[in-house]
């Protein structure tokens, strides 16, 4: 048992040391890209959503897809949408939800600087990485400098230039995209025609032209598929980052740098009035920022889910059901045999003088009923005070002492246990002196006690 004691004592300590070590440590961020609502790290999306709650009327987030919001959405005021991801994918279904929402009037943002094949291809424009960057930690800590964003004028804002980590904005959109192009005609000398740009052929080129004898094969740029556009958005290199493009009775804006709508984004110097002023072309309609694209898509609906989804909380309740596991092994083997319950004998001296009393009762013996009574009070005075009363009439001296400590009149108290004594020799005793006479015994022992 001292050992086992001393083994918890030293196990203890040793927990609140580690626990002291770990509070005290500095925080180490990380830099991965969530766009989470309750992520508070540089690239969470927890502070952007509570500044744009607080500064944007009606700022939702949600769930839903595209094609959840097109079959859930009755109403017919516009609305504005905002997507934010890192790397996400869109089918067709996608691509059809999100063209008849803004051809209806709504507004999409879509902020990433990975767009999805799929859209890419169906609106016609490409995206163009710039060379590699070392990582975004790294690169604050050592001070770099950074580079600009030139933000275009528009009805209310003058051109700015923002100030940002390349980082930040590590690709650049290409307003159109080149494509082959195959044409069935009827074969003639010139009927293949191959770019001479090298850039974009390879050693299959002689294979391309051997399977187009019988048609056209042509190598064709093709401008960004919509009504119009216009660049909102220009790097250092006149390169557009932001592009917004009419189609039909909405808007579709494709932004480039996702990373400024993130905490981090959002906090770093004036970046929030780049995010405020390209929310702002969205002319005050309700605001709902999606996730439900990307890491979100398979995000945990349940709180065992979403326990079991996060790694950390995962491990967390593996490494409980490995202790469980390993307790319950190592104490299953009993280590002693049981010991038997011994169960106390019962006090049976309360019953037994509650049926002498309702004896006594039952033949209406006052006198004795007062003998045993006056028995327990005695000793219930010596317990408290050293005084023996069954030997008559106290002193004065003991009525001095009883007196002071129950607070009573001395001659009250003599005048009780002379009553007391008179009646116990009688042979009758009426009720009415029997009750006074224990009335004033449970007095005294209470004024005593207290």
């Amino acid at each position: 048992m001292r050992g086992s004691r001393l083994y918890m004592i030293i196990l203890g300590i040793f927990l609140m040391l580690v626990f002291l070590f770990e509070y005290m440590a500095p925080h180490k961020f990380s830099w991965k890209p969530t766009f989470d609502r309750n992520d508070r790290e540089p690239f969470g999306s927890y502070v952007f959503d509570d500044v744009l709650s607080s500064s944007v009327d009606n700022y939702t987030v949600t769930d839903l897809t595209f094609y959840r919001i097109l079959q859930e959405d009755s109403s017919s005021c516009p609305r504005a949408f905002l997507l934010t991801e890192n790397y996400f994918r869109f089918n067709d279904m996608d691509i059809e939800s999100l063209y008849k929402l803004i051809h209806s009037g709504n507004q999409v943002m879509i902020c990433t600087d990975n767009f999805p094949y799929a859209l890419e291809d169906t609106l016609c424009f490409q995206t163009g990485f710039d060379n590699y960057l070392p990582s975004i930690d790294r690169y604050i800590r050592g001070r770099q400098n950074r580079d600009s964003l030139f933000f275009g004028t528009d009805t209310l804002n003058p051109e700015q230039i923002y100030e940002v980590y390349p980082q930040m904005h590590p690709v650049h959109l290409v307003e159109g995209k080149e494509k082959w192009i195959y044409e069935h005609a009827p074969a003639t000398d010139d009927s293949v025609s191959i770019p001479n740009d090298s850039t974009f052929i390879t050693d299959e080129t002689d294979m391309i032209a051997e399977d187009t004898v019988a048609g056209r094969s042509d190598y064709r740029f093709f401008p960004i598929n919509c009504d119009s556009m216009e660049v909102l958005v220009w790097n250092r290199k006149n390169r557009p980052l932001v592009i917004r493009a009419f189609i039909g009775k909405g808007e579709l804006f494709l932004v480039s740098t996702p990373l400024m709508f993130t905490n981090y984004g959002i906090l770093d110097r004036d970046n929030a009035s780049y995010v405020f002023r390209l929310l702002s072309c969205m002319k005050g309609k309700p605001l709902t920022r999606i996730e439900a694209y990307g890491k979100h898509s398979g995000k945990a609906r349940t709180p065992l889910r979403y326990v079991l989804f996060e790694p950390p909380l995962r491990w967390g309740v593996y490494s409980m059901l490995i202790l469980l596991v390993l307790f319950m092994a190592f104490t299953a083997r009993r280590r002693q045999r049981v010991i038997p319950v011994v169960k106390t004998p019962a006090n049976r001296a309360f019953a037994f003088m509650q049926l002498i009393s309702n004896l006594y009762y039952q033949k209406h013996e006052n006198g004795e009923i007062l003998k045993m009574k006056y028995l327990y009070f005695c000793a219930g005075v010596k317990r408290l005070t050293g005084a023996d009363l069954q030997e008559g009439v106290p002193d004065e001296a003991t009525c001095v002492r009883l007196s002071e400590k129950a607070g009573m009149e001395k001659e009250t108290l003599r005048t009780l246990v002379k009553n007391i004594n008179m009646a116990i020799y009688r042979s009758e005793i009426p009720d009415i002196q029997l009750k006074e006479c224990i009335d004033g015994m449970n007095d005294l022992l209470h004024a005593l006690k207290s």
